[in-house]
């Protein structure tokens, strides 16, 4: 993990002599974010100052976030898409101080993996290759990658069940009470697991930018393995990666064919759904205990055309509609 941990920082341009992994705190973290937002409203406010001040405005923000998260190359922060980067980069650092507070990097920590095991309340349980849900599961990953992911392919390794101390009780309120129950993905960097694991999939904090986020701050999962597999960011070297298979109480969805930000849905809708272009088929869905829909048809095209979105994905903007099921651990097999 530290390896990874280790590349996740060149990655971000982390200066590691300024900022090494014992002094990333959340305190800074939470700083960092609250000097973006103040970049993304200036940004946004091209109209009310004086250039000049606006610049010196935007000079002084960027500053500012270099010295709280020491970069190799600081730089001033002048559009949206370096700002959505260092917004991402963040919400990673975030996961990573968590697992370094819990079951710590340095030399010195000597406690068992099972100490280390214990820290996480969460129970991960191994899944019998030869067992119902391991063939569905693998069933799932392998009919749903979607068309434009062709320069690589996902080998299952291993499943996992999971059951994070505390999360059933909180899930079985929404379990209950909404209809439409489905079996999603979700992918993230191998560095953000600890803190997954351990508290559960997390929405943006409050002081974070809203840039970059299609339909706002909430929970994003795909209904096509691949979708969600990108964002594992594995490479040739590392080309292994963990995905989760998290049910989803998606009740009455609000359906959407372009990005829309917004804080949660529409009164009446418990869920956004964004309408992709090309989905898994109906007729090949199964039902998995009784009543959690798993869409593990092949890809083909929507009946809808007029979207801006390639693919399927359903957002939720509070966690205690997710209960995470299954781990995966997944290979990438690059194809050039």
């Amino acid at each position: 993990m530290l390896k990874h941990i280790g590349a996740a920082m060149m990655e971000f341009e982390i200066n590691m002599a300024e900022m090494p992994l014992g002094k990333l705190s959340k305190e800074n973290i939470q700083k960092g974010f609250e000097a973006l937002t103040e970049i993304q409203n200036l940004l946004d406010d091209t109209g009310n100052q004086e250039l000049a001040l606006r610049e010196s405005l935007i000079v002084a923000a960027s500053n500012r976030f270099f010295t709280l998260i020491p970069s190799v190359h600081p730089h001033i922060i002048r559009d949206k898409d370096h700002l959505t980067m260092k917004a991402k980069m963040l919400e990673a650092l975030q996961d990573i101080e968590i697992a370094s507070k819990l079951v710590g990097f340095d030399g010195d920590n000597d406690e068992s993996l099972d100490d280390k095991y214990k820290k996480l309340h969460c129970d991960i349980t191994p899944l019998a290759h030869d067992s119902e849900d391991y063939k569905l599961v693998e069933k799932y990953l392998l009919n749903t990658h979607a068309p434009t992911h062709k320069d690589w392919s996902l080998e299952l390794e291993e499943v996992y069940v999971l059951d994070r101390d505390g999360e059933g009780n909180k899930y079985s309120r929404y379990k209950n009470n909404l209809h439409n129950k489905m079996l999603l993905w979700h992918g993230s960097r191998l560095t953000n697991f600890i803190g997954i694991l351990s508290q559960g999939l997390r929405i943006a904090p409050p002081e974070a930018p809203v840039t970059g986020y299609m339909f706002g701050k909430g929970l994003y999962f795909a209904d096509l393995v691949s979708k969600s597999a990108q964002y594992c960011y594995v490479d040739r070297k590392n080309p292994t990666g963990l995905m989760l298979l998290s049910e989803v109480a998606l009740g009455d969805m609000h359906e959407l064919k372009k990005a829309t930000p917004m804080d949660k849905p529409p009164r009446g809708k418990h869920s956004t759904k964004g309408l992709g272009k090309t989905v898994p088929l109906e007729s090949e869905f199964v039902k998995w205990r009784d009543d959690v829909v798993v869409p593990c048809g092949k890809p083909v095209p929507a009946s809808i055309r007029a979207s801006e979105l390639l693919y399927n994905e359903y957002i939720v903007y509070n966690t205690a509609q997710v209960k995470m099921q299954f781990l995966l651990k997944v290979r990438f097999r690059h194809k050039r």
